[in-house]
């Protein structure tokens, strides 16, 4: 570990201890720890000498203005391959959540409308064999209107099945 590493790693620690404090002042401090425990020496802050270069001087040329830009915004930094992993097992939980009520109500619904449907459909059933058995032509007429009002809430029935499957 490089001493830059060791004083930015000593820095973090005190901003975790006191995260008021700011950045430069955690810095200065982890370098004078740093500084202690390498007996003075510390290499943040110190510059260094730059390497001088002869120029040549071109005859006749024209140069062009070069312009530089400077980063005055940090480059954004790509996140981790564990903090990716985090945020998409974070979202696969709250959808689980989630959907996993919406699903038990369906299915608890679902399972309501398939029982009734199957009561009715033993109606039907139940009426027919009654319509054929019954010599008295009023109950037979009772039992046909009680049979076409069987047969549209079944129907409807039928038709709720369908759109509670859709929310499944």
């Amino acid at each position: 570990m490089t001493a830059l590493q060791s004083i930015i790693k000593e820095a973090k620690a005190i901003r975790k201890k006191n995260p008021k404090m700011e950045w430069k002042k955690a810095v200065a401090q982890a370098s004078a720890i740093y500084a202690s425990k390498h007996k003075g020496k510390s290499p943040v802050g110190k510059k260094h000498a730059k390497k001088k270069s002869a120029k040549k001087k071109a005859v006749g040329v024209i140069k062009k203005k070069v312009v530089r830009k400077t980063a005055t915004k940090r480059a954004k930094k790509k996140p981790t391959e564990k903090a990716v992993l985090k945020s998409i097992k974070h979202a696969v939980s709250v959808q689980k959540a989630h959907m996993g009520s919406v699903s038990e109500k369906a299915m608890h619904n679902l399972k309501e409308v398939m029982h009734k449907i199957h009561a009715i459909e033993k109606q039907i059933e139940n009426h027919k064999v009654a319509i054929k058995k019954t010599i008295n032509k009023d109950h037979k007429t009772i039992y046909k209107r009680q049979l076409v009002g069987l047969k549209k809430y079944l129907s409807e029935l039928k038709t709720h099945a369908r759109e509670v499957k859709k929310h499944i």
